[in-house]
């Protein structure tokens, strides 16, 4: 029995060791991960779509994002690994994003004390941090971040009863700068997608209700354009 539900078995086994994957124990866990995929790819114990589709909930849960996300990067990079693991690792970071353009998507609010709501499942806040540093390992393909990473959180209409929602993109937003900001604008964002998050943060800093609260010394990062406009530090 246990043979003929081997997908679900492998997948639970490298999930609960990426949950163990800390910074503090990455020396001792990332050689178990890196063994169990190759053994269930190579030996055709599952195949790369079930194992991502098993796998890829670990963008939305609460753990080690960073250490994930090297993981990743040094597994996938390193020089005798098989061609089901490399295509694998791009799979599962290809998944996460693309469940992060769905999140932004769907239509939130924020409660008074700053919690997002939603009657969906998906928080786009929690994959924030797991998208920022794959992105800061360049294990995302860069067209794909400059067409749709802030873009998906920019193309929205509100209306005079859209104030939470609005409010709760923006929040996204300052999420995301302040995770990955400085890496974003160094060529992988267009200029006016940029300033038209600024836009919105400054937007929402100047509410007088403080719907979200935004921590300036989290985006450390410089933004002009034109070339010859005088920078501004938010």
């Amino acid at each position: 029995m246990s043979y003929h539900d081997r997908d679900n078995i492998i997948s639970a086994k490298i999930r609960s060791l990426f949950y163990s994957l800390k910074t503090s124990t990455y020396d001792e866990v990332a050689p178990k991960i890196e063994y169990w995929i190759e053994c269930a790819l190579t030996e055709q114990l599952t195949t790369i779509d079930k194992l991502v589709e098993q796998v890829s909930v670990i963008a939305w849960t609460n753990h080690d994002f960073h250490a994930s996300a090297r993981f990743l990067k040094e597994f996938r990079d390193a020089p005798h690994r098989s061609e089901q693991a490399k295509l694998f690792v791009d799979e599962l970071c290809a998944r996460a994003f693309r469940r992060f353009l769905v999140a932004s998507a769907e239509d939130y609010s924020l409660d008074w004390n700053g919690r997002l709501l939603s009657h969906g499942k998906k928080d786009p806040t929690q994959g924030v941090p797991f998208v920022g540093h794959l992105i800061e390992y360049d294990l995302l393909n860069h067209e794909l971040v400059r067409r749709h990473l802030v873009k998906s959180l920019i193309a929205h209409h509100y209306t005079d009863c859209g104030t939470l929602a609005e409010a709760a993109r923006a929040r996204v937003i300052y999420e995301l700068f302040s995770v990955v900001g400085k890496t974003l604008l160094q060529g992988l964002l267009e200029p006016e997608d940029v300033r038209v998050c600024f836009e919105i943060l400054d937007a929402q800093r100047s509410r007088p209700e403080g719907i979200v609260r935004l921590d300036e010394t989290k985006l450390e990062v410089q933004c002009a354009t034109p070339p010859d406009a005088p920078i501004g530090t938010y």
